[in-house]
């Protein structure tokens, strides 16, 4: 069976699940439990996900195994975020929660899809520095590192890809 990447509508059934996985990916990638809570507490908590429900510029990206959830990513358009790229119609992928790499592919493949079908001209990812198979999945996918402007907190080092669209 594949994995199959669609769009979710965060309600109560999934958004427990979601910060649960959160908790859990961010954990084991900062090797830190403290560290992997604060981040999911801050990004992908039941309250940020509820919150980003009314946004229509986030959308949640779910990867499938059958009719079971494996991982998700947050897609974002909105105008503030995706500015000053150098792109009239940019679009970020962000807090990139999975646990193999076919997801990761699944999701990213079906990410450049939508942003394909919408005309956006560039897809953006920011990664931490340490998540060596999401930088080496964006490189076999043909992103390119660029400078991005840096977040000064305590999260560990990001580094910034991105992909123009429609060029390939």
């Amino acid at each position: 069976m594949s994995k199959v990447a669609k769009f979710v509508v965060i309600i109560n059934d999934n958004v427990f699940w979601m910060e649960d996985k959160a908790v859990q990916f961010y954990t084991n990638l900062f090797k830190e439990t403290e560290l992997g809570e604060k981040y999911a507490e801050e990004y992908l908590s039941q309250k940020e996900l509820f919150r980003i429900q009314n946004d229509f510029s986030i959308e949640i990206l779910m990867a499938y195994l059958g009719e079971s959830p494996q991982s998700y990513l947050k897609l974002d358009s909105s105008r503030i975020l995706n500015e000053n790229l150098g792109a009239s119609k940019a679009i970020n992928l962000s807090e990139i929660i999975y646990f193999d790499e076919e997801d990761l592919k699944a999701l990213i493949k079906r990410a450049e899809e939508i942003a394909s079908q919408r005309k956006h001209d560039l897809i953006w990812v920011k990664a931490f520095a340490i998540d060596t198979a999401l930088i080496d999945i964006l490189r076999s996918l043909n992103y390119e590192e660029f400078e991005g402007k840096d977040v000064e907190d305590q999260f560990p080092k990001r580094i910034y890809f991105r992909k123009k669209i429609g060029m390939d």
